[in-house]
């Protein structure tokens, strides 16, 4: 098992701390990023990523991890500091009746996912970094996206509504 990275930082009007940790278990096909992130505002807003492929582990480098990362940051408009990721890899899976190589994303979040115009932008942004990114077509990916409430997303011991 292999885990990696502190950071901190602070703003103007914000102070936080974010700790993520990369993890890879030998012989398994996945990997996670968990990050701890304590914030000095309200109404943090923490975004989730998570991929599932039947692609090898190889395919996602601690590189890769941190280009999605960062990319689906930005194209949610959010800090990396606050994104949640996990990839899950070498899985059995068939999109379109087809075991060729896939990838099935899902972006959850609170505010950015919640209308079909929104959706439509960020899906255009994330094909085009998975099919650069992997080399699928994209016929071979699928993103599901899920609006969240802040009583939905529990942290410290209740939910983000009362942080």
């Amino acid at each position: 098992m292999t885990t990696r990275g502190v950071r901190s930082a602070s703003g103007a009007n914000e102070h936080f701390s974010c700790h993520a940790t990369i993890i890879h278990a030998p012989g398994e096909g996945s990997f996670n990023i968990w990050s701890e992130v304590r914030f000095g505002v309200r109404g943090t807003i923490m975004p989730f990523i998570d991929l599932e492929s039947n692609l090898p582990a190889s395919k996602f480098t601690e590189e890769f991890l941190k280009k999605l990362c960062s990319t689906t940051a930005a194209i949610l408009g959010k800090p990396e500091d606050r994104m949640n990721l996990s990839v899950k890899s070498g899985l059995a899976m068939l999109i379109a009746g087809s075991t060729a190589p896939c990838v099935q994303l899902c972006v959850s979040a609170i505010g950015v996912t919640d209308t079909a115009e929104k959706n439509k932008e960020h899906s255009a942004k994330i094909f085009s970094f998975l099919t650069q990114e992997l080399g699928l077509s994209e016929d071979r990916i699928v993103i599901r996206f899920y609006p969240l409430e802040p009583w939905q997303v529990g942290k410290k011991g209740t939910v983000m509504t009362f942080l």
